[in-house]
């Protein structure tokens, strides 16, 4: 039932980050700036995790300022990829982002958490390559470059690693659902007082959207970070390479969208070696 119940989060923190990006295309097509669906994805997820995440628990003010200080942290995450977008196709990013399991795993091994072997690596390595068979990166210009928005996605991964590694102690101190709720009331506070005066909110056609937004956005945390109890920072990155194979096989199948070969290649490619880097998380893991 634990391994079950685990697949759950893991599932439901997929398909609120695959929502997500979704969701932000559509915003932009209605003129809204990333600055203004910041705002209003912190306000709404703010509004929405309390009675999600059913934790209204006070951790102390000392609690508080520990969970402030990393949770800025996502704030940064979103800005950063939410720029990026604006200079980058969603493939690039995307390549980009692929990388962060290795970067959260190069943290923990760093920190001794995790010892991870050639046979993780080595099934790393394969993910990655399977990620970039599915963003079809070898169709001729599939891939531009500019380097103020390449400096943004990996802005975004540095900050998302950093995130991640820390949230593995907070949630084991203060629980995943009383982190996540204080997570988004702390930055629904500071885009409140920091972004939303000069932004304002999105044009009235782009408001469906970031209300959206910020539901997705508080499923998919609560999730990841109940996730990341479980399994640790280094398993649940891992699991978040199948985010971008499943959108593409629900779109090959629901929308009809073609999937070439070298697609469908990489979607059995990231499945494969997910699994192998899973397993060998397990019986690698420091005890």
């Amino acid at each position: 039932m634990g391994e079950r119940a685990t697949l759950a989060w893991v599932l439901a923190a997929l398909l609120g980050a695959s929502l997500e990006p979704i969701l932000v295309k559509l915003g932009y097509r209605a003129e809204a700036t990333p600055w203004q669906l910041l705002a209003l994805k912190n306000l709404v997820a703010a509004a929405v995790i309390v009675p999600l995440a059913r934790a209204p628990k006070w951790p102390g003010l000392p609690g508080v300022l520990r969970i402030g200080r990393v949770s800025v942290l996502l704030i940064f995450t979103n800005a950063l990829s939410l720029l990026a977008l604006t200079r980058l196709p969603a493939v690039t990013l995307m390549t980009v982002v692929a990388t962060t399991p290795a970067a959260v795993a190069l943290v923990a091994r760093a920190r001794g958490r995790v010892r991870p072997g050639a046979r993780f690596w080595a099934a790393l390595v394969a993910a990655l390559l399977g990620m970039a068979l599915t963003l079809d990166v070898v169709r001729p210009g599939a891939l531009a470059f500019d380097a103020v928005g390449l400096a943004l996605a990996f802005g975004a991964v540095a900050s998302s690693t950093l995130y991640r590694s820390a949230m593995e102690d907070i949630t084991a101190t203060f629980g995943p659902k009383v982190v996540s709720t204080w997570v988004f009331l702390v930055n629904a506070a500071v885009t409140s007082a920091l972004v939303l005066p000069w932004s304002g909110l999105p044009p009235r056609a782009a408001l469906p959207m970031g209300l959206w937004i910020g539901l997705a956005a508080a499923v998919a945390n609560v999730a990841f970070l109940v996730a990341l109890h479980r399994i640790g920072a280094t398993r649940i990155s891992v699991y978040t390479l199948l985010q971008r194979p499943f959108v593409m096989v629900a779109a090959a199948v629901v929308l009809s969208e073609p999937l070439r070969w070298s697609q469908a290649l990489g979607v059995a490619m990231v499945l494969a070696s997910v699994h192998v880097a899973q397993r060998a998380g397990r019986e690698e893991k420091k005890p």
